[in-house]
């Protein structure tokens, strides 16, 4: 029976370290992500100390005890940013709208493990959309072009909706044939 249990955590565990990877790209769609992470990271800290206080009595000696309370602020701080994210972009009621924004600028970018060769055709491997939404300068990052052909200063609309927690999320529509 242990050792059924150990691989179902194991194979959680994978399972949610592949999803964190997966939600990678919508972190980088959602404004004022780095705010979300912090308040989630605090809100994961403090329910790994109220679990590593329901178990730790569980522990033999104060060593056991310690690990408990580690263990559970360590995993719960660590997983919060993924289940912030989820739970703001999937959870929320409310319909992706056409918000006005004001466009700075759009640069690919190109990224290769083991640099670029000189003289090589490189295709980007994604761009970064700089644009004004709400008085501040903001980056969003996709695959393909965001708003190609825009100049600077032009006012321009993007789909965005508004997460469960109060930060918005870009929505990128595949375009057809891409």
């Amino acid at each position: 029976m242990l050792r059924i249990t150990a691989v179902l955590v194991v194979l959680l565990l994978l399972g949610l370290i592949a999803l964190y990877v997966l939600e990678f790209r919508w972190f980088d769609r959602t404004i004022g992500m780095r705010n979300l992470a912090l308040y989630a990271m605090a809100a994961g800290a403090a329910l790994g100390a109220a679990l590593g206080r329901r178990f730790s009595p569980q522990g033999r000696n104060t060593v056991e005890k310690v690990q408990l309370y580690v263990f559970f602020i360590f995993i719960c701080t660590l997983f919060a940013p993924l289940a912030a994210s989820l739970s703001n972009r999937l959870l929320s009621l409310s319909a992706p709208r056409l918000e006005q924004i004001t466009f700075f600028e759009e640069q690919a970018f190109y990224s290769d493990r083991y640099g670029l060769i000189k003289g090589e055709r490189v295709e980007p491997d994604g761009y970064y959309t700089f644009f004004y939404y709400h008085g501040r300068l903001r980056r969003i990052k996709s695959e393909q072009p965001l708003l190609p052909g825009r100049e600077r200063g032009e006012t321009a609309e993007l789909r965005i909706k508004r997460g469960l927690w109060g930060y918005d999320v870009v929505v990128v529509e595949v375009r057809e044939g891409e």
